[in-house]
């Protein structure tokens, strides 16, 4: 199964605009570089996410261990913002 089928595509795209945001806001060119590439390949998968299914049979679909993956990865961004000193909403 792809990552594609573990979420909506509106969470792709949010994944997307957050690199983006990431990326124009990073000084280093090579850097802003791969996040805005970072950024297009969550497009590609909210886009193949679109095609596979709608929302509905998504959340249907959805396993116990994808909510865990997300929690696991708020976890370590509030880690991580923790760490550096900045809030996370």
């Amino acid at each position: 199964m792809g990552a594609e089928r573990m979420h909506p595509p509106r969470y792709w795209r949010m994944r997307a605009e957050e690199f983006r945001t990431k990326a124009d806001n990073c000084e280093y060119a090579e850097t802003r570089e791969v996040l805005r590439k970072v950024a297009e390949n969550y497009e590609e998968l909210a886009r193949r996410a679109a095609r596979i299914c709608t929302v509905p049979t998504l959340d249907e679909r959805r396993r116990p261990e994808s909510h865990q993956v997300v929690q696991d990865y708020a976890e370590d961004q509030r880690a991580i913002m923790g760490r550096l000193g900045t809030p996370m909403n």
